[in-house]
């Protein structure tokens, strides 16, 4: 057996449950990659949705509504469990597709300029191009406002986080004297889009009157504050509440809201974080489809439109789908331990997720890196701009990514344009060169931005007592 197996197998013995289900699935399935995902991917999703489940039952939801499209795999085992009639409760498990730009485009005439703060944010590799396409402008729209910018670069270069806050800064001043059209371009692509969104809402029960939940990734929780958004010009008093893997922070203005996280919260466990890629997690916890990108009325009602842009890592994700189909049978075969783990699940098993998480994520081996590291990820709004989740970086462009020059670029000290990894410690590792040295100090980048994000969420909730 794999070292790297063994590894794996000696965390999940902290756990009978997990153990034997991993195990025998292990058992079942044949290539490496199958393995892994039995023994790592599977528990720690598995481990979530029985945690998610476990809150809504405490908190008499009825109904579940799983986020598109990296829900996908927490709907289907949540829908085979209930299925099984394993969850001893009455739940309505319901797949919801949706996606920030599907949503956050209508959203922006509702929040005026403010939608500048959406549009102008910094990500991996982000260009002016990218900025617009946010806001669902066409070619000829963004060539007018470059022109109306006095924008010289070209615009797919490259901006850093100064360059972006700068030109936010611009766009700010000029549409509020009437020399950028930008807002109004905005605006219109926007009110184009509400009310079909808001009929597909309506369509899939979101005002029917039911307490009702969102499951997601998580990260930053914008989407649910996006629905609530939309929902409350029909509702004004409706309560959207949340369940996620993870979140690093909040929306600002997140009232009607309620936020829960099963693996860290904003202003708690840093230690989970530094280990942990978030981007890695999107790339193999999706659905095998394009983004929505906006709705369509039809005689039937409400459909939902698609990208024709395909995901990039389907046959990876059809193939762990079939994994975690023998992974759910397996747990069917074990209802007696699926019982006890689902009424006990608590810190010890979220343990077991963090050793695992750690491991994979922040500490591959090479072959981890290279195979998880080929799949394809985007940061942004649009699926359009796709990179390897391990960007191919140069050891220099890794050291850029270093505090030390972030700091400098923050201080308006350096222009240098900083090229980003979406899973920095599988670059690393791939780069094959000073891994210990380099892993050190992205862990300690990544440390360090956990401490800032912490403190400003906690002055946050001060000033919001």
């Amino acid at each position: 057996m794999d070292n790297r197996f063994k590894e794996y197998l000696k965390i999940l013995r902290h756990s009978d449950f997990l153990y034997d289900v991993s195990k025998t699935t292990m058992e079942d399935v044949e290539s490496q990659s199958e393995k892994t995902y039995s023994l790592t991917f599977a528990p720690i999703m598995v481990s979530y949705v029985v945690w998610l489940l476990s809150q809504a039952k405490k908190q008499k939801i009825k109904r579940l509504y799983f986020l598109a499209r990296d829900a996908y795999p927490m709907y289907e085992i949540a829908k085979s469990l209930k299925d099984a009639n394993l969850l001893e409760m009455e739940i309505d498990i319901r797949y919801l597709r949706v996606s920030r730009y599907s949503l956050r485009l209508p959203e922006y005439h509702l929040q005026k300029e403010k939608c500048l703060d959406q549009i102008f944010l910094s990500g991996i590799d982000v260009s002016l191009y990218r900025i617009l396409k946010r806001g669902g402008l066409s070619m000829e729209e963004m060539k007018q406002v470059c022109r109306e910018l006095h924008y010289e670069k070209e615009l797919h270069d490259v901006l850093n986080r100064s360059q972006i806050l700068q030109l936010k800064k611009q766009a700010y001043q000029m549409c509020k004297d009437g020399s950028l059209s930008l807002l109004d371009m905005i605006m219109k692509h926007s009110k184009k889009r509400f009310l079909s969104t808001i009929g597909y809402l309506k369509q899939e029960g979101m005002l029917d009157g039911t307490s009702f939940a969102v499951v997601d990734s998580g990260w930053v929780g914008s989407i649910q504050k996006s629905l609530r958004n939309l929902l409350k010009t029909q509702q004004p008093g409706i309560m959207v509440r949340g369940y996620y893997f993870g979140l690093y922070e909040l929306p600002k203005e997140h009232s009607g809201c309620e936020y829960s996280a099963f693996y860290f919260g904003p202003t708690e466990h840093i230690r989970r974080k530094a280990g942990f890629s978030n981007c890695l997690f999107e790339t193999i916890f999706s659905e095998n489809c394009g983004m929505v990108k906006h709705y369509k009325k039809t005689e039937e009602g409400y459909e939902p439109i698609l990208s024709q842009i395909e995901n990039p890592n389907g046959k990876l994700l059809e193939e762990n789908h079939k994994v975690l189909q023998k992974y759910i049978k397996n747990i069917q075969k074990n209802r007696n331990g699926f019982y006890q783990y689902f009424h006990h699940i608590g810190d010890k098993e979220i343990k077991i997720v963090e050793q695992i998480c750690s491991k994979l994520m922040s500490h591959p081996t090479n072959w981890e890196a290279e195979f998880y590291g080929s799949c394809m990820f985007s940061d942004d709004l649009d699926d359009s701009h796709m990179k390897k989740a391990a960007n191919e970086l140069s050891q220099k462009e890794i050291r850029d990514l270093r505090v030390s020059s972030k700091l400098l670029i923050a201080l308006g000290l350096s222009k240098k344009v900083i090229h980003e990894s979406a899973w920095i410690e599988g670059t690393i590792v791939n780069g094959r060169q000073h891994i210990s040295m380099n892993l050190f100090f992205a862990r300690f980048a990544k440390i360090m931005t956990y401490i800032r994000q912490t403190i400003k969420m906690k002055r946050f909730e001060e000033v919001n007592v």
